[in-house]
């Protein structure tokens, strides 16, 4: 389980990689949707000074606010601010990674592995620990906007240890059993996982083996669920990832 000394290092691992992009000189905003004076303020605020509402509103404006030039410099802070939990009332992770889907796997190679270590030692400490903000699933569902294989983040849930995982799998669960919904090829990456038997395995270990008589049914009750699910989904046809599992 990566711990707070690790991910500091991946926090520092990132600003170090995009230490070279700076903040546009002239960034400019509507003013109708922007005050001018909040777009100054933001100019001249040292990058890991900038606050969550301060992220959170240039978030909210993307097309009226800047011109994409100027992301790259504040990915470190707007990533840090998600993992840190700083970000719990504005938006989704997701609303960061969308915005470089697609060109950042042709990035230069330190920015590129910057990202993704960062983005795995963030997956593994939310695990570790629960509840967490962003929850798991928000989480997840930002990861799949990089477009990288889930299939290592969804083995965590197994590889991390401790009944954390497991309830944070539990909800995970749940918000599928209700629609939830992945991007692109993490969708059948999930289905695949989900068809398999590790997320029942997980669910019950954990329900066993929980001294709270309430987590252990929540637990139980989750991989009901999962149970369910992954029927349904060996009827569809769907073929799991459970060879190399079991």
């Amino acid at each position: 389980m990566w711990g707070d000394f690790e991910f500091q290092r991946a926090v520092e691992r990132l600003y170090g990689a995009f230490a070279h992009h700076s903040l546009p000189a002239d960034m400019s905003a509507c003013e109708h949707c922007v005050d001018p004076a909040e777009v100054a303020l933001f100019a001249r605020t040292p990058l890991r000074k900038l606050t969550p509402e301060q992220l959170g509103t240039y978030l909210m404006n993307p097309g009226t606010w800047g011109d994409e030039t100027e992301f790259p410099h504040l990915l470190p802070r707007l990533l840090e601010a998600y993992a840190t939990g700083e970000m719990e009332h504005w938006l989704w992770p997701d609303r960061v990674t969308r915005r470089i889907s697609g060109r950042w796997q042709n990035w230069p190679a330190a920015e590129r592995d910057a990202v993704e270590h960062f983005v795995r030692v963030w997956w593994c400490r939310t695990l570790g620990g629960y509840p967490s903000a962003p929850p798991a699933q928000d989480l997840l569902d930002a990861v799949a906007e990089l477009g990288v294989d889930i299939g290592p983040y969804l083995a965590e849930f197994a590889g991390v240890p401790g009944e954390a995982a497991a309830r944070h799998l539990a909800d995970v669960i749940s918000d599928w059993a209700y629609g939830s919904s992945l991007r692109g090829d993490a969708q059948e990456s999930m289905r695949r996982w989900l068809a398999g038997p590790t997320p029942v395995d997980v669910l019950l270990s954990a329900a066993v083996a929980s001294a709270s008589p309430e987590i252990a049914d929540e637990l139980a009750d989750a991989a009901e669920y999962a149970c369910l699910i992954g029927e349904s989904l060996l009827a569809e046809g769907v073929l799991p990832d459970a060879v190399a599992e079991r």
